[in-house]
Order: C-alpha cells, then sequence, then structure tokens
C-alpha cells in the first residue's frame, strides 16, 4: 500500500472531539448553574435571609425565584441576539466569546452580598449563556452527517445532566468545606481556561479544520446538500431573522415545536432547578445529603441524554425520521405522567427514597424524547439560518422557564412542594398534544422546503 493511498483510507474524527468539546462546555455551564441552586441555603443565610437551620424560609424561597427569574429572563432574551450573533460569528468565536463572559460572572458571584448585587451579576451571567444550545444546534447541522444528527446534538447536550451530577456531588461537598464563594471562583476559572481550549481547537466548518480527513470530510457531506457549512459570506439580519420567523410562525411544524418547546421548559425548569430545593426544604435540611440525591436524580438525566440521540437515530432509520421520532417522544413522555403522578403520593407521605426514584426515573424518561423534539427544530432550518432558528425556539422555552420559577414558590408555598412538582404533568398532557397534532412527516417535510425555498430566494436578491 503506497502512503498517499495508506493517508486517504485514515479517517479522522474531529467531528466527534469538537462535540465531545462541546459536551464539556456545557457541563461546565450546567456546573455554573446548579451550584448556585445547591448554595441557596448558605447564601441566604450569609444574605439574612435564612437562620440556617430547617426548611428554607418563604422570604428565601421568594428571593430565591426571582433571582431565578431575572436570570432565566436575561438567558432567554439572549437567546434570540446570541443565536444571531452565533451564525455571525460562527462556533468558534462565539462558543470562545460567551464563554468567557458567564464565566467570568461566575467568579464575580463569588462577591454578592445582597439580593440586587446577586440578581445582576446572575442576570449577566445568564445573557453570557444564553447562546450554549443555538451553538449546539448548529453544531450538529454543520458537522454531522443526517444519519448522525440526534446522536451528536444530544451527546453534547448530555452536558446538561453531566454538569449537574459533578454540581450535585462535588458541588455539594465543596460549598459544604470550602464555602459557597470559593466555589464559584473555582468553576469560573475552570470556565475561562476552558474558553482558550475551545478556541484553539475548534472551527466552525469541516473546510476550516486542519485536521480533518477528507473520508471524515466526504462523510459529513455526503448527507449535506447544503455541505458547504460555515465558509463564505453570511446572510443578512434581515434575511436570517426572515427565514426564522415565517419557519416559526407559518408552519405547522414550526408552530408545534413552539408549543413543545413552551411544555417542556416548564417540565425541565421544575426538575432540574426545583428539585434540590425540594429535596431540601420537605425532607433533608442538609446541603451534602441534598446533593446526593439530587445527584441521583441527575444521573438519571444522564442516562437518558445518552440513550436519546441513538433511540432517535435508530428509530428513524427504521420508521422514517418523522414517524421515529414521534414515538421516541411520546412514549417517554407517556412514562413521565405515571413517574410523577405516583411521586405526588410518595412526596406526600414524606418517603425521600421512592419519591428520588420515581422523580430520576421521570427525569431519564424526559431527556430520551431531546433527541426528538430538539432535532426537529435543527432538521426544519438551513444550515445558514440554524443557530438563530434554534436560539428562536430555545428563547421561547427559557422565557417559560423563567416564569416556571415564580409558578413553582407559589404553587410550593400553597400547597407543598410535591403538588408544585406534580404540576407539570399539565405541561406533559400538552407536550403530547402538540407533537401529536403538528409534528408529522408531512409537516416537517413542507417546513423543509420552505426554508430551504426562502433560503435560495434569500441568496438570488443578495450578494451572499
Amino acid at each position: 500500500m503506497t502512503e498517499q493511498h495508506a493517508a486517504t483510507k485514515q479517517t479522522s474524527h474531529v467531528r466527534w472531539a469538537i462535540t465531545s468539546l462541546l459536551t464539556l462546555a456545557i457541563a461546565v455551564n450546567y456546573i455554573d448553574r446548579i451550584i448556585w441552586v445547591i448554595a441557596e441555603p448558605k447564601f441566604s443565610q450569609t444574605f439574612g435571609w435564612y437562620s440556617g437551620t430547617g426548611p428554607l424560609t418563604p422570604l428565601a424561597l421568594k428571593n430565591i425565584a426571582l433571582i431565578l427569574f431575572i436570570w432565566s429572563m436575561a438567558y432567554a432574551f439572549f437567546n434570540f441576539p446570541g443565536g444571531w450573533i452565533v451564525d455571525k460569528l460562527g462556533i468558534r468565536k462565539g462558543m470562545a466569546t460567551f464563554f468567557t463572559i458567564w464565566s467570568a460572572f461566575t467568579v464575580a458571584t463569588a462577591a454578592t452580598f445582597n439580593f440586587v448585587s446577586m440578581a445582576v451579576v446572575r442576570a449577566i451571567m445568564g445573557a453570557g449563556e444564553g447562546p450554549v444550545w443555538p451553538i449546539n444546534g448548529k453544531n450538529a447541522r454543520t458537522w454531522s452527517h443526517p444519519n448522525e444528527e440526534s446522536t451528536m446534538f444530544t451527546l453534547a447536550g448530555s452536558g446538561q445532566a453531566v454538569g449537574p451530577i459533578i454540581a450535585a456531588v462535588v458541588g455539594a461537598l465543596q460549598v459544604t468545606y470550602w464555602g459557597w464563594q470559593t466555589t464559584f471562583v473555582f468553576w469560573g476559572v475552570v470556565g475561562l481556561l476552558f474558553a482558550a481550549v475551545w478556541y484553539f481547537f475548534v472551527r466552525d466548518s469541516p473546510q476550516q479544520h486542519p485536521g480533518i480527513s477528507q473520508n471524515e470530510m466526504n462523510y459529513i457531506q455526503s448527507g449535506r446538500g447544503d455541505a458547504k457549512g460555515d465558509t463564505g459570506p453570511r446572510l443578512s439580519s434581515k434575511d436570517t431573522w426572515k427565514i426564522t420567523l415565517k419557519l416559526a410562525f407559518t408552519t405547522r411544524a414550526g408552530i408545534g415545536e413552539l408549543l413543545i418547546f413552551v411544555s417542556f421548559a416548564y417540565i425541565l425548569g421544575a426538575i432540574l432547578s426545583w428539585v434540590p430545593t425540594y429535596f431540601y426544604t420537605s425532607f433533608l435540611h442538609n446541603v451534602t445529603s441534598t446533593g446526593l440525591y439530587s445527584g441521583a436524580v441527575y444521573a438519571s438525566l444522564l442516562g437518558g441524554y445518552l440513550a436519546s440521540g441513538p433511540i432517535n437515530d435508530g428509530l428513524s432509520k427504521r420508521m422514517g425520521r418523522a414517524s421515529g421520532r414521534r414515538v421516541a417522544a411520546l412514549v417517554p413522555m407517556a412514562l413521565m405522567i405515571v413517574f410523577v403522578a405516583i411521586s405526588y403520593y410518595t412526596g406526600v407521605a414524606g418517603q425521600i427514597v421512592p419519591t428520588a426514584i420515581l422523580l430520576a426515573l421521570a427525569g431519564g424518561v424526559m431527556n430520551i424524547t431531546v433527541g426528538s423534539w430538539a432535532t426537529n427544530a435543527i432538521t426544519i432550518s438551513p444550515g445558514e439560518t440554524s443557530a438563530t432558528v434554534y436560539g428562536f425556539f430555545n428563547g421561547i422555552l427559557n422565557i417559560m422557564g423563567a416564569f416556571t420559577s415564580l409558578i413553582i414558590v407559589s404553587l410550593a408555598l400553597a400547597y407543598g412542594f410535591p403538588a408544585a412538582i406534580t404540576s407539570t404533568i399539565f405541561f406533559m398532557v400538552l407536550f403530547i398534544l402538540a407533537y401529536t397534532v403538528f409534528i408529522t412527516q408531512k409537516s416537517m417535510d413542507h417546513a423543509i422546503e420552505k426554508g430551504n425555498a426562502m433560503l435560495a430566494a434569500a441568496k438570488s436578491h443578495s450578494q451572499y
């Protein structure tokens, strides 16, 4: 075999290396978020909202909910320009820039001293985090073959569960023994270092990466009619937003995605942000124990994420993309209804172990659905607009997520945490109805055709 022939046969795995880095980046992102949740009793005590013993006080819960609301709104609203900025800058500069911003304000969290300072710092941090999921969407749209789109998206997205596990277990110990301020400084510095690693290794498209082999390049391009990826001139902002808004509001698939993103926002917000508070306030009154029980729930989230991509891609190959993803969304969500409903009774009975097991099972099946509805948003978007489209949908999700905190606390104070967590069932039913009515093979195909037609029209009347 000649040296040239051997080089041709070699296959690189750059797309998976970048996706693995993105997994770690998202993990750090969620470590920064969940440590804040784990540290709630400690900074509440520092700020004078809570004595440090027993359940969190109504004052502490209300202030925590308001700060989460402010953070979530900043995060949500920056998804909209954040996705557009990523389409302009590309994933390399985009992630490095925003990673630096949110990590710097993770460090700054340690300097907060009251409600206002904490709210301001966390709001700026939330704005820096806004583009994370649009970047994940654009990475999957640019670097994957269509047959592995769900797997790539959910592998990177599994950082959403890896981070909370680390935060719940390691972070809880750090908060207990180092103090909450030192813990935030540590993870903020980790993020700043990681931002530099991302900038030096990642490129915006396969065509730009010096380490990719021709075999890997050909494989990625073989399934992409728009395989030029992120090279060449950018679409105008006007055209990018026109395509995004028309896909979201004038196609059945787009409208269905909006309803599904809104539904999932409430479900995810309750499980991700309020389970530790539920466990601390209703059962444990101890940061370390809360971290361990919450870590068990987050471990199940990770299992669901890792299973989601292969399940969705496998069913898509067997049944067709729309039908396969439909099954992979509706069956797990129906199971989640059962698990959460039963957890209400164990929670009311004061049984922490069965409650934690049931919520862990609920979180696991919840995340199996992600490879379906989330990648649908990527699938219907033309490559040049993928971050903007996903950013728009994710922005809608996080606006709802912001109000989730206020709703959950109001229900918890009025009826108890078991009832507050069980309120997610309403949105699970809405999720199932929206998917059943709006997401079909026909509606997906129509949205894809419409997006490609609008992209072609935009190119024809511009200097693209």
